[in-house]
């Protein structure tokens, strides 16, 4: 997965991409890497399925070149889709698990540096790299490599982390970032380093460098892990019954069907703004024309976002207000899958209130998500009266022990059946 970039480079930077591409050269981690790519695990299978997706949705050949291969994530489903694939790796270890795993698939392993690519100009049609840049800081150069070896005309395809999505989420001033963001932002923090970009510094170097920006397609709206979408942060991220919720995804087809939903037919057709990751593809010829074209349209969905009504956001979804309705009223029949959007539902109306969901979601889920928050609000009062009552009071500690400690549950029981009036007592 991983390769050296070593360029000239300042806070760290040669540093942290020494570490990064060191980690992999190890047979041990090689495995447990492996391994790690194909268990059912939280949302492990919707990631994996979404990058596969897009990896084949963006690419051209039939001369394809996978940089850092890694164990064939991306280049074998590619190989069996047709293309002739070479992988280059900077860890032999990495080529030998892919060689293992394509099980006699005719595929081109090669170690090398996606820095300083073995191969002469334009001999490739298309150049992907999956989760790759993500973790260095130093993109510019890289690609430079990479269009190099790349035809005219010719395509390349990555993913890297939104600055744009991190910009929306807290702003631009870094130092009233959130710990857990600002510790993506370290170079010396070799672990959590995340390299991220904004759509302006993109185009910025498309015409730069005479390229062409086809897409920022953003994914990954709600993985979890190291996918954090910070805009639901401290309302869903950081909080354990989340965590909790995401882990169904591994043994939920009906869930998976939902969030794979979601994210193929609303996610990828909005902006960087709205999740941590995206796709970039860049195709190898000049066009500032387009380059400005696509500036526009990312700042017109932008726009729409803003107007806080599903129906902004039709021109550029594939289906109908309608269709999308009554598709998404199949998958929210399942109990569990209901439970989850109805998460991602309360932070939305949490963080723009008044976001017009008629004719999206049916009269009776709606009011069913209604009565819901409504019922959280009640249960949050209710708990913050139980915590509270006994603050200050002089009988709180007898010889030093807190006899208020217990208190708690019958109290909450207690306001819920009288003063809310919206529980019997009654408990299955």
């Amino acid at each position: 997965m991983n390769d050296r970039l070593d360029h000239p480079a300042e806070d760290g930077q040669s540093d942290l991409i020494r570490w990064k591409t060191d980690a992999w050269q190890d047979p041990r981690m090689v495995n447990w890497y492996s391994g790690r790519m194909v268990v059912s695990e939280s949302t492990n299978s919707l990631k994996n399925a979404l990058e596969i997706g897009a990896i084949r949705r963006f690419a051209s050949g039939p001369e394809i070149i996978d940089i850092g291969v890694g164990t064939g994530r991306a280049a074998l489903p590619l190989v069996a889709d047709g293309y002739r694939v070479t992988g280059i790796d900077s860890s032999q270890a990495m080529l030998d698990e892919t060689r293992r795993l394509a099980a006699g698939a005719p595929i081109s392993l090669k170690v090398g540096d996606v820095a300083a690519l073995p191969f002469g100009d334009s001999t490739f049609d298309c150049a992907v790299a999956l989760n790759v840049l993500v973790h260095f800081p130093n993109w510019r150069e890289s690609l430079l490599e990479w269009k190099r070896v790349v035809r005219p005309g010719g395509r390349m395809v990555f993913d890297i982390h939104s600055l744009d999505h991190a910009h929306a989420a807290y702003g631009t001033d870094e130092s009233r970032w959130p710990a857990p963001l600002k510790r993506t932002q370290t170079k010396g923090d070799f672990t959590h380093y995340m390299s991220r970009v904004s759509v302006d510094e993109l185009v910025e170097f498309a015409n730069a460098t005479g390229l062409t920006i086809v897409a920022a397609a953003p994914y990954g709206a709600f993985l979890g892990g190291g996918n954090v979408n910070w805009l639901s942060y401290a309302e869903l991220d950081a909080t354990q019954r989340w965590k909790r919720v995401l882990s169904w995804f591994a043994r939920d087809q009906a869930l998976f069907d939902l969030g794979y939903f979601l994210e193929e037919t609303v996610v990828r057709h909005l902006t960087p703004r709205v999740t941590g990751r995206m796709f970039v593809v860049f195709d190898n010829r000049p066009d500032a024309q387009a380059n400005a074209r696509f500036a526009a349209d990312v700042a017109a969905r932008d726009a729409a976002l803003d107007q806080r009504d599903f129906a902004a956001l039709q021109p550029w979804l594939p289906y109908s207000r309608e269709q999308f309705a009554a598709e998404l009223g199949k998958l929210l029949k399942p109990l569990r899958s209901r439970h989850f959007f109805f998460g991602l539902f309360k932070t939305l109306v949490t963080r723009m209130p008044g976001f017009d969901f008629r004719g999206v979601l049916a009269p009776e889920v709606l009011g069913q998500f209604h009565a819901w928050l409504e019922h959280e609000q009640i249960d949050q009062r209710a708990t913050n009266i139980a915590r509270g009552w006994a603050a200050g009071a002089p009988f709180r500690f007898k010889d030093g022990i807190d006899v208020s400690v217990g208190t708690e549950y019958h109290l909450v029981k207690a306001l819920l059946e009288t003063h809310f009036g919206i529980f019997d007592g009654g408990r299955q």
